[in-house]
């Protein structure tokens, strides 16, 4: 005989999985730990969401979940401002929820409760690990080792502007009362979710490349979970690795973040960083005052010394310019009396001279030799001193000292 096969229908057979499940869990609830892979949001107030289990990027396990309207604003209350962080794709969390089975829809988990302790727990273990990796690597000291301009005037910024923190450090850096003027070029990033890891990565080499004096990096205040994305070790690894100083205000009063940990300088909130840039100029404004101010000082100091020097060099050339004058007056005036002295006795002596020469002019003089018997001979007007410049015959003119005489030669002797 044929045995008869029992055929269930589908809704049978559903039916006996969502009574086994039901009666295996005893509508108890689980805790169960598992990573969002998407969430979809109605307009009725609740949520789908898709879980996934994955090891080295091979997927294990998944499975839909939901959670209704009530215990969605259960959720909301409980999670308050860290709720659209926790509840996000990428996000690994741990909530309670019952397996239900339903013969549509299938097998899913209704979930009830979050436990928000086990992220900020996950994020304070992977931040202690990044930091111990850091500092056993040196990475750290990098950024700090490198020379922040003494002027921050180029400033590479890095953040999302649309968010407040951003507009703080903008409005306080451009519109600072000294009227201190900044080049700012902006680099835009999302500061949180699970884009802003690349994004901000991206950013910093973007900035990196631009030969600004510093890159600043800021976002507003937030939770814990907001700001985890700053204690990514890739994120801290690039940072150390920049040739820029960096600068970050990350809106956290109670606690630093990683990115503190690698950066050059890291303040508490935007406007912190902002105060820090614009006090630096004004502190190397101060400095050019003061130097000025000295540099004036000992300038009127040296001028007036100077000035002193010359008043006093002008008096006393002055004065010895009157005495070599006066000194130089009194040496012509001696050389005028010597001059005139030796002038007299040069006179006197040549007078002397010129009186003998008188003398034994006069008395060397034709006429007083005539007186003393001597005579001239002239021949045709000329005087007479040889035998040699007369011939016998020619009549010559001898002059006496009391007359002329007119006689003929007849005869020439020569001794």
């Amino acid at each position: 005989m044929i045995e008869e096969k029992k055929v269930y229908t589908l809704l049978q057979l559903n039916r006996s999985i969502k009574n086994a499940l039901e009666t295996k869990s005893g509508h108890r609830g689980f805790w169960v730990k598992a990573e969002i892979a998407k969430v979809t949001h109605t307009n009725k107030g609740y949520a789908y969401i898709d879980f996934v289990e994955e090891s080295n990027g091979v997927r294990k396990a998944a499975i839909k979940g939901n959670i209704w309207s009530n215990s969605l604003k259960k959720i909301k209350d409980q999670l308050g401002s860290d709720f659209n962080s926790v509840l996000n794709t990428g996000s690994e969390i741990v909530f309670l929820c019952n397996v239900t089975f339903h013969e549509v829809y299938g097998l899913s988990l209704s979930i009830s409760e979050i436990d928000l302790s086990f992220m900020l727990g996950e994020i304070e273990r992977r931040k202690k690990e990044a930091i111990e990796h850091i500092k056993r690597e040196g990475i750290d000291k990098l950024n700090k080792a490198l020379t922040l301009p003494r002027v921050i005037h180029k400033i590479a910024l890095i953040g999302s502007p649309g968010t407040s923190g951003f507009r703080d450090f903008c409005h306080h850096v451009c519109y600072n009362k000294y009227r201190f003027k900044f080049d700012i070029e902006v680099f835009r990033s999302p500061v949180q979710g699970s884009e802003a890891i690349p994004k901000i990565i991206e950013a910093l080499r973007s900035a990196d490349s631009c030969r600004s004096d510093a890159i600043v990096l800021v976002r507003g205040g937030g939770s814990p979970l907001d700001l985890d994305c700053f204690n990514n070790l890739d994120l801290a690894i690039v940072m150390g690795n920049l040739k820029t100083p960096l600068l970050t205000g990350i809106g956290h009063e109670t606690d630093f973040s990683v990115a503190d940990l690698v950066a050059h300088e890291h303040f508490k909130t935007p406007t912190d960083v902002g105060d820090f840039v614009v006090n630096r100029s004004l502190k190397f404004a101060s400095l050019l005052i003061e130097i000025a101010s000295k540099v004036g000082s000992r300038s009127i100091t040296a001028l007036s010394r100077e000035n002193k020097f010359l008043s006093n060099a002008s008096l006393l050339i002055r004065e010895m310019s009157l005495k070599i004058l006066s000194a130089k007056q009194a040496e012509l005036s001696q050389i005028n009396i010597d001059i005139k002295r030796e002038f007299e006795r040069c006179l006197s002596k040549n007078s002397d001279t010129l009186n003998s020469i008188s003398n034994t002019i006069k008395l060397l003089h034709p006429s007083n030799t005539l007186q003393r018997g001597y005579s001239i001979v002239k021949s045709r007007g000329k005087s007479i001193a040889r035998v040699t410049q007369i011939s016998i015959g020619d009549t010559v003119e001898v002059e006496l000292a009391d007359g002329f005489l007119k006689a003929t030669i007849n005869e020439i002797n020569k001794k």
